[in-house]
């Protein structure tokens, strides 16, 4: 019988990395995509998604933030384990997410060493691309960006957080 969970549950971690990777490759912003391919899966709400329109590519595409995908993982983990308005006045469930938040940001930096979108940049290309410079921004997709690189990062931020959720008895609305 435990193995029959395993298998499930192997079956939804990559089933999400192949959503993440695809809704990447298709529609770019790698928040998100983070957001939705876990929003494919689990319950979520659209505001969520729409909340991480500007956290894509470091900041507004100026790559000078957090990863994306990171920061669109951080949205999910609160989204699912932060303090409601209703909670509000405990502010000892200010930092209910904190654990999974950094077991999270532990995964992505060991990873890919780094988190910010200038540094991922470095790691999967070895060197940067200004998404805001439309030269860039065509040197960037030439070299795999939205093909393949980012949306390996983004598929791979999707896996952990199925699985950090998964750990922590959030049941997936659906299956693939």
């Amino acid at each position: 019988m435990g193995g029959n969970i395993e298998r499930e549950r192997e079956k939804i971690v990559k089933a999400v990395y192949r959503r993440g990777f695809e809704l990447e490759q298709r529609y770019y912003g790698c928040a998100q995509c983070v957001v939705a391919s876990i929003q494919d899966f689990f319950p979520l709400h659209n505001a969520l998604f729409k909340a991480a329109t500007s956290l894509s590519g470091g900041f507004a595409s100026t790559i000078e933030g957090p990863c994306g995908a990171l920061s669109g993982g951080i949205l999910v983990l609160s989204h699912f384990f932060g303090r409601s308005r209703e909670e509000f006045s405990d502010i000892s469930l200010l930092r209910r997410p904190g654990p999974l938040v950094i077991k999270y940001w532990q995964m992505f930096k060991e990873s890919y060493n780094v988190d910010t979108c200038r540094e991922v940049q470095y790691h999967m290309f070895g060197r940067a691309y200004r998404f805001l410079d439309n030269d860039e921004y065509y040197l960037y997709e030439k070299a795999g960006g939205h093909s393949e690189k980012c949306a390996h990062v983004v598929g791979q931020a999707g896996a952990w957080l199925t699985e950090i959720l998964l750990d922590n008895k959030v049941m997936p609305v659906k299956s693939d």
